[in-house]
């Protein structure tokens, strides 16, 4: 099947004909799996030099401190679209989105890596079992303290986990059939003549459906590890998305003034109220046009 807009993508990208279009997403994952990989030895950097006295010490915050590098890292990045824009518009008129779109999608890409830190057992890493005990700590399921223990502790996380992420999964799927892969790329953030109005009924339910996938799969990562680390994790991705939200509706309040304000204090960015879980799950079932 054809993804909706990528007609009008591939328009706006000319330096990518035919296959090599796949090189931007594949540039992502690139950058996704660099991000990991550098969260990852951030946190087994005190294991592989326990002589090193203030490594062991800072080894239980090692996994907050790494997440928050690639978070302000990928904010950054995607940053740089909205910031460029009209300068990159001057210098290089229609080819300025195929010039920073590349950023965009390395950093939109780096959340994922966030996500799946938080889907990470800290202490299980190689080589060695954590040097420092709080390490261990932070690292465990929380519902031990619930009472919920062996194999109810691990169904219960597991059935959490794989109901937010199937939920995100199935609202990034319709975010693309609805809206089409060119509104997902921001696209018309460099040609806003070309846009249309979107007025489907999920904008009067959440302001931000495709982000709001994002935050229920980084839930979907919590619930899975249920731990001190997964929580404080899901909470830097959480804050991601917060950041950037902020930064692009700020740009809709100047583009539609006071009508933008009043649909902000109306209808939620992120969630959705429980009186609108019809209207939700309609959209989860959304039909390829």
């Amino acid at each position: 099947m054809k993804l909706k807009g990528m007609d009008k993508l591939r328009g706006k990208l000319p330096g990518y004909p035919g296959k090599r279009i796949f090189l931007l997403p594949l540039r992502g994952l690139v950058g996704a799996v660099l991000a990991y990989s550098f969260l990852i030895f951030l946190d087994i950097l005190p294991r592989l030099f326990p002589d090193i006295a203030f490594l062991v010490l800072l080894e239980p915050i090692l996994p907050i401190l790494g997440s928050l590098v690639i978070g302000a890292l990928a904010v950054s990045l995607i940053a740089m679209i909205w910031k460029k824009r009209d300068p990159m518009k001057v210098e290089y008129g229609d080819l300025a989105y195929q010039k920073v779109i590349p950023k965009g999608v390395m950093g939109v890409m780096m959340i994922p890596s966030v996500v799946f830190h938080a889907a990470t057992s800290i202490r299980s890493l190689p080589p060695v079992l954590p040097v420092n005990d709080l390490t261990t700590q932070f690292s465990q399921s929380l519902l031990p303290l619930l009472g919920i223990t062996g194999d109810l502790d691990i169904l219960i996380r597991l059935a959490l986990a794989g109901f937010f992420a199937i939920v995100g999964m199935l609202v990034i799927r319709s975010s693309i059939l609805t809206f089409g892969i060119d509104y997902m790329t921001v696209v018309y953030l460099y040609f806003p003549e070309e846009s249309e109005i979107q007025e489907h009924e999920i904008y009067s339910i959440v302001r931000h459906p495709a982000y709001m996938s994002g935050v229920i799969l980084g839930g979907a990562a919590m619930f899975f590890r249920c731990s001190v680390y997964s929580i404080l994790i899901f909470l830097i991705a959480y804050l991601i998305f917060k950041v950037h939200i902020r930064r692009e509706e700020a740009e809709l309040i100047d583009r539609f003034g006071e009508g933008y304000r009043e649909y902000k204090q109306k209808v939620p960015g992120l969630y959705v109220r429980p009186r609108d879980l019809m209207t939700f799950i309609r959209f989860l079932f959304t039909k390829p046009s």
